[in-house]
């Protein structure tokens, strides 16, 4: 995952909202990760309005060998929403809850922070974008001019990045997973921006697996997989520790969509357990597979190309460690800075 530092200038007054988008990102994609940094910063000048290129090589020279993007509340003496370096971005908040909204402050800051998003992958300046991506008449890409500056909600409602700019940046090098992650990041946006948002949690994982008590399965629930979620900030969940009025595969359903991760317990042969493993690999989760060493040869043959973390029977603490190493690993997740 490539980490994206973000950072606040000095007096916030959006840091909650900020803190919402950047989980909104981190939650849609697995390419970028976002840190929200409680380092504060303060621009220049501080009695007038800001300088896009004078506040990008600031942020540059303050966190060198970073990729950054940092998030004001002044305005642009240019009356832009953004601006863009090879390796930082500066996005300002000022007017859009006065004047645009909605959609939502965290909808347009996930908005701008996908665009920020592909000047730093692609190590492309800001005139780069300007002469060779952006569309001076709206059509509903992320790349659109808005020369009039509620045109952007265009963008904000198609969620879309039109295959000419598509095409282009794939010219230009940038990684078509990171251009994929930018799709999933505009999904969000457009779910936001139709007042149909997608609540997911991103520090929670929902653990699918056959329900049962004082065996194997449920201590490895109890003993290996909760304290080793816990260890990475992560709370588990299970469908059966919460009696509600809905039907179970209602209520599966919802703990599938709201949580980010799924950990699907997959060597005690089990229908239901596959049919919500299933419905979680359509949902697009970030799954992972657990076994017991001695049964991953049994797996179903469609399980077995696919990557399985497995442990030794009874050695919960082996089983911690191994779960709690792959999210702090792959996810980030963990390591002591400030939770995002």
């Amino acid at each position: 995952m490539k980490e994206i530092l973000v950072v606040l200038d000095k007096s916030p007054d959006h840091e909650r909202r900020v803190r919402e988008a950047v989980n909104l990102v981190n939650a849609s994609q697995r390419y970028f990760f976002l840190r929200l940094s409680q380092q504060l910063v303060e621009l220049k000048p501080a009695s007038t309005a800001l300088n896009g290129d004078a506040v990008t090589e600031q942020i540059a020279a303050e966190f060198p060998r970073r990729s950054v993007i940092c998030i004001t509340d002044r305005r642009f003496d240019d009356n832009w929403f953004s601006h863009e370096g090879r390796h930082c971005a500066v996005i300002t908040t000022a007017d859009w809850e006065q004047l645009f909204a909605p959609p939502s402050l965290r909808a347009y800051l996930t908005y701008q922070i996908a665009q920020a998003l592909i000047p730093i992958e692609g190590d492309l300046s800001e005139e780069i974008l300007l002469r060779r991506l952006t569309h001076e008449r709206p059509i509903g890409c992320l790349h659109d001019l808005n020369a009039q500056k509620p045109d952007i909600k265009y963008g904000m409602v198609g969620g879309n990045m039109c295959s000419d700019c598509e095409g282009k940046l794939r010219q230009f090098g940038v990684d078509p997973a990171a251009l994929d992650a930018v799709r999933r990041i505009l999904t969000a946006v457009r779910h936001e921006a139709i007042a149909r948002p997608r609540i997911v949690d991103p520090f929670s994982a929902f653990v699918v697996m056959r329900f049962s008590q004082h065996d194997e399965n449920a201590n490895a629930y109890r003993y290996g997989l909760v304290p080793g979620l816990a260890d990475v900030g992560l709370k588990a969940h299970r469908g059966d520790e919460t009696v509600q009025s809905a039907q179970i595969l209602d209520q599966v359903f919802r703990y599938l969509e709201r949580n980010r991760f799924v950990i699907a317990k997959v060597d005690v042969e089990n229908l239901n357990v596959y049919f919500e493993l299933g419905l979680a690999m359509g949902l697009d989760k970030d799954v992972l597979l657990i076994s017991e060493s001695t049964l991953v040869v049994t797996l179903p043959a469609d399980l077995r190309n696919w990557e399985c973390l497995t442990y030794e029977k009874g050695n919960y603490e082996n089983l911690r460690l191994r779960v709690s190493a792959f999210y702090r690993e792959n996810y980030h997740l963990g390591r002591g800075e400030e939770a995002t």
